[in-house]
């Protein structure tokens, strides 16, 4: 590898989004982490009052209370930005389960690229598709057939998917608005939107199809990062039931356990939400 070439591509930090009560579901991604990426990067997590304790993993109790209309997600990301020393920090939710390999030259292409072309955001999975051509020189698998433009009015243009931000443009889109605010609201908000019209935003063609687990005609899996979501609507997803229960049993990890019982792990996959 010519690393002079890579120069500043370590310039990166991992920020994973948890709360107390998902610290469970943290476990998992904590391990898939570790499994599936041999990390150069620092992960910083983010906790209400529990620290979450793992020697992969560093995590900041910020002390902000949980909100029954999750408006604790502001205040919480902004804290855990604030430990982030770096320029671009990958930004997930512990419940985004990394089940390929990470290949971390691919990584370091997609942060020289953001670096080269002024970019704010890299999604890093096709959830949804970007909906222009790539524009910049390509680098590695950063191209057109993996890659693509988030138009200015895109609607999910702002989708909280896995994502390599710009950390200093990701800390003003969320201080745009004075209140605090979920995760949701900053998805759909059309005011954060037309607020991030002045940045360019990226997301990769690759990863998903009708569901995480299938694939359109052409379709490959995600040259960044490949993800499966495990929990939906607060329990496990049905949709994805059998794969992660393959997954889990050839690597030891029983949900079955009283910690898992708030997620549905006690439950059958015909009990979880439909």
């Amino acid at each position: 590898m010519n690393y002079r070439y890579m120069k500043g591509n370590f310039d990166c930090t991992i920020l994973v989004l948890s709360s107390d009560f998902y610290q469970p579901i943290l476990k998992i991604w904590d391990f898939y982490h570790q499994k599936n990426w041999k990390c150069p990067y620092d992960v910083i997590t983010v906790s209400n009052k529990k620290k979450y304790e793992s020697k992969n993993i560093e995590c900041i109790v910020t002390g902000v209370p949980w909100d029954e209309n999750a408006s604790h997600f502001k205040p919480m990301v902004l804290e855990g930005l604030k430990k982030v020393k770096t320029k671009y920090v990958l930004f997930m939710v512990e419940d985004q389960i990394i089940v390929n390999r990470v290949e971390n030259d691919n990584i370091y292409h997609a942060l020289n690229f953001m670096e080269n072309n002024d970019i704010t955001k890299l999604r890093c999975l096709s959830m949804p598709e970007p909906d222009l051509p790539l524009e910049g020189d390509p680098q590695g698998p950063i191209n057109d057939e993996n890659f693509g433009t988030i138009s200015k009015d895109n609607e999910y243009r702002n989708s909280l998917q896995a994502a390599i931000w710009n950390k200093d443009r990701f800390i003003e889109l969320l201080n745009s608005k004075d209140e605090d605010f979920s995760g949701w609201i900053l998805e759909t908000d059309k005011d954060f939107r037309e607020y991030s019209k002045k940045w360019k935003y990226v997301a990769c063609r690759q990863g998903k199809g009708g569901t995480l687990l299938s694939r359109n005609e052409g379709q490959t899996d995600s040259p960044l990062i490949q993800y499966v979501e495990l929990v939906r609507w607060g329990k496990l997803d049905h949709i994805y039931y059998d794969y992660f229960m393959d997954m889990f049993k050839k690597d030891k990890i029983d949900i079955s356990s009283k910690e898992y019982e708030p997620f549905g792990g006690n439950l059958t996959k015909e009990e979880l939400p439909q």
